[in-house]
């Protein structure tokens, strides 16, 4: 057997093979004379069937079809193993290059056979510089009025509603109107577009803001008219955009009595037992969230810089596994928070192509910012220490509680995500980074990352033992 390699585009290994016609002589005879002894043929005992007839049965194309199978397979695996070095950098298996039914076509057992197949390999990494980098990150200032809206929204949630008479609406009331919506250009209702005894609550966030300011003020029996456009969330569909008027009828004015802000409260939505202690943890929690959102503009500004030093061609078997990997974590997120009959109807094949074809760019940067960092760690010799990865695995063992999890295999992710971390912090370490006002530099596309789980990271919550938090 003769095998040339190849390097090829894509971070591939192609290997042209020739393979001496003795060894596919030998795989067909022993193929027909394995089927020569187990083939049932009409009119013959099992086994005693002439082999002629045999072949006959089979079919020469299913025949060559066979050997070429075992062949190939045998001939790949062996050249693999005479070259150690691919086979140590191999990625998945096999693509072969060759057509395989012109190869069927033109194979005759006992005939020299010449095939093309390739194998994807870890790529190589070439960084031109990996350290020394100067770049700008935005800083993200906690806003410590965030503490005052979210005990807010609290005190709402826990409001008495009781029923107003002697003033106009204000803002958090809850309030009943008929609500028409007309045709500017001809006067018209549009129907379906309206509701009689509609409640809403008076806050810009929960109806179209724009409608929420002209009704506050309004007594009961006020009539108020805003004009605008449809707006395009809202249904129906076919008015989205339409120059229109809102006729809004009030009926009636709900106020929300709010509880106070003392001890009682604190203790009713959490686990704390003074409303200072309930405000020093919401402090820390938005001081954090901002330390961590700055640190995030640290390292991607650090990572721009590094991935733009950075020559690689990728091969696809990674760029594969990053994609399932993306794929499957905004479906399962997207799973956990829809209807379970309605999630089978959604995510069809077609979909999760979709999902593919938006995630590639992302899939993408994210190989790229791996392999320069994994660059990083073997140049610089870094390393995780097996205590703290010891107990890491401990500790997401016991958060998890799934006994079907493979300890070995999750300590060998946790060692790779750890090993990023040192990387980034190290390569933070080694360039300066000028922190800049919030909203100073080019803001970033949104991507599909914004329905992944990390997209709830900035949300503020109250670990409570009430349900209102």
């Amino acid at each position: 057997m003769k095998v040339t390699l190849e390097k090829l585009p894509a971070s591939q290994i192609g290997f042209d093979i020739q393979v001496e016609g003795a060894k596919s002589q030998a795989i067909y005879d022993r193929i027909v004379k394995d089927l020569t002894r187990t083939m049932q043929v009409p009119g013959f005992r099992k086994g005693k069937a002439p082999t002629q007839l045999v072949l006959r049965q089979v079919g020469s194309q299913r025949l060559k079809a066979n050997v070429l199978e075992e062949l190939l397979e045998k001939t790949l695996n062996e050249a693999l193993a005479e070259n150690k070095e691919v086979k140590d950098k191999a990625l998945g298996g096999f693509q072969l290059i060759t057509d395989i039914e012109t190869l069927v076509q033109t194979f005759t057992p006992g005939q020299e056979v010449s095939f093309k197949a390739a194998i994807d390999v870890e790529p190589e990494v070439a960084l031109a510089k990996y350290q020394g980098f100067t770049v700008k990150a935005e800083e993200i200032k906690p806003d410590l009025t965030e503490v005052d809206r979210t005990l807010n929204e609290f005190q709402v949630r826990k409001a008495t509603i009781v029923p107003i008479e002697d003033r106009g609406i204000e803002l958090n009331d809850v309030v009943t109107v008929d609500l028409k919506v007309l045709d500017r250009a001809t006067g018209e209702e549009l129907p379906d577009a309206g509701e009689e005894d509609f409640q809403l609550d008076v806050d810009e966030k929960a109806f179209i803001p724009e409608v929420v300011k002209a009704i506050i003020g309004a007594a009961i029996d006020d009539v108020v008219e805003v004009e605008s456009i449809f707006p395009e969330e809202y249904y129906p569909e076919e008015y989205v955009g339409k120059e229109i008027k809102y006729v809004v009828t009030i009926k009636s004015i709900k106020g929300r009595e709010l509880p106070a802000l003392d001890d009682e409260f604190a203790k009713s939505i959490s686990d704390k037992e003074t409303i200072a202690e309930l405000r020093e943890l919401l402090e820390k929690r938005v001081i954090d969230d901002a330390e961590s959102k700055t640190q995030a503009n640290k390292e991607r500004a650090i990572l721009e810089a590094l991935t733009a030093e950075l020559e690689v061609d990728l091969p696809v078997t990674l760029l594969q596994q990053e994609l399932d990997f993306l794929v499957r974590q905004q479906a399962n997120y997207l799973q956990e928070r829809i209807d379970p009959a309605m999630a089978k109807q959604l995510f069809t094949k077609e979909l999760v192509e979709e999902m593919r074809r938006l995630n590639q760019p992302e899939a993408v940067n994210r190989l790229r910012r791996k392999v320069a960092l994994d660059k990083i760690a073997a140049e610089e010799k870094l390393s995780v220490d097996d205590a703290e990865l010891k107990e890491r695995v401990a500790n997401t063992l016991e958060m998890l509680k799934d006994p079907n999890i493979d300890p070995a295999r999750l300590a060998g992710l946790i060692r790779e995500e750890m090993l990023t971390e040192i990387a980034v912090a190290w390569l933070i370490e080694h360039s300066e980074i000028e922190l800049v006002e919030q909203g100073s530099l080019q803001p970033e596309p949104e991507t599909l990352e914004s329905i992944s789980p990390e997209a709830d990271a900035d949300v503020v919550t109250v670990d409570a033992t009430s349900e209102e938090a």
